[in-house]
C-alpha cells in the first residue's frame, strides 16, 4: 500500500508506479539524518523508496519546485553521513516532473495494466503495425467491439513501447502516434 499525504505525492507516485523498471516503491521511507549549520542532527523521512528491476533503490523526495534550492542542500547535508546500507541516490521530485498531464497518462497506463485483454490487445497491435507514419491515437478506435478494451489496448501498446506518442503533453484520441522502427 503507497500512502499520500498531498496531491502532488499522489501524482508523484502514480508517475514512479507507472514506470515498467519499478519493482518496489514504498512509503515513507528511508529515514535519514543530517546535520545542520549549528552541527545539531535532525532526521528527514524521504517519502518514497523505489526498488528498480536491476535493484537500484532510490530515496524520493516530494517537494514544490520553489524548495528544490533548500533540499538540494539537504540532500549534500545527508550525503556527508554513508547512506549507502540503503539508497544508491536521492532524487528530488517535484510538479515539474509530475505534471497534470504526466500523472493522468501514467494512471491511464496502470488502469489499462488492470484490465489487459490478451486478444485485444494483439488484434489493436496487429492494426497499429500496419500504419504507416503518424496516426491518431483515435484512429485504433474505429469499428471496435468494445471500445474500453481497445482503448485499454493502445495505452498497454503505449506501455510496451509498441506506440509512442510524437509529442509531450496529455495523451488524448487526438494524439498523434507512430510505431517506432
Amino acid at each position: 500500500m503507497v500512502f499520500h499525504e498531498s496531491e502532488l505525492e499522489h501524482r508523484v507516485s502514480t508517475v514512479i508506479q507507472a514506470r515498467r523498471d519499478v519493482r518496489e516503491l514504498h512509503s515513507q521511507f528511508p529515514i535519514l539524518p543530517f546535520a545542520d549549520d549549528d552541527g545539531v542532527v535532525h532526521d528527514h523521512t524521504f517519502d518514497y523508496y523505489v526498488v528498480f528491476e536491476d535493484g537500484y533503490r532510490v530515496a524520493v523526495a516530494v517537494k514544490h519546485a520553489r524548495k528544490r534550492t533548500q533540499i538540494l542542500d539537504m540532500f549534500d547535508r545527508i550525503a556527508r553521513h554513508d547512506f549507502s546500507h540503503v539508497a544508491d541516490d536521492l532524487r528530488l521530485m517535484t510538479e515539474e516532473d509530475a505534471t497534470y498531464e504526466t500523472f493522468y497518462n501514467a494512471h491511464d497506463i496502470l488502469r489499462a495494466r488492470e484490465h489487459f485483454d490478451e486478444v485485444e490487445y494483439e488484434i489493436t497491435r496487429s492494426i497499429a503495425m500496419r500504419l504507416v507514419g503518424r496516426f491518431r491515437f483515435g484512429e485504433l478506435l474505429r469499428d471496435c467491439a468494445h471500445i474500453g478494451a481497445r482503448r485499454d489496448a493502445v495505452w498497454q501498446l503505449i506501455d510496451h513501447g509498441h506506440l509512442v506518442p510524437l509529442s509531450p503533453g496529455r495523451i488524448s484520441a487526438l494524439t498523434w502516434l507512430t510505431v517506432p522502427s
